[in-house]
């Protein structure tokens, strides 16, 4: 090979290189995320049945702080499932 051929070889082999890092640097990253958001959903779900949606017994569970929970409660918008409902509001409050 002469000096050109050597130059768009390499060229050539650090473009592909530099494409296969690009894809896993960011595939990797994004794929981390959404397992540990699924873990972090699953965990939150768990103790928040186990409480009974109560929120500050659930975080202390978690052991985060309760405004961590409320945090990743509205983070990944759970809420409760049809047959868990939270405590009804006290009798004579207002309901809006």
């Amino acid at each position: 090979m002469n000096e050109v051929d050597t130059k768009t070889t390499k060229t050539t082999a650090e473009a592909a290189q530099a494409q296969t890092w690009g894809t896993l640097s960011s595939a990797p990253e994004s794929s981390l995320r959404s397992f540990r958001d699924e873990a972090e959903i699953h965990a939150i779900n768990s103790a928040l049945k186990q409480t009974g949606w109560n929120r500050k017994r659930a975080a202390r569970l978690l052991s985060i702080s309760y405004r961590g929970l409320l945090y990743k409660i509205r983070r990944h918008n759970i809420t409760p499932s049809a047959g868990l409902q939270e405590a009804p509001a006290a009798p004579g409050s207002k309901v809006e």
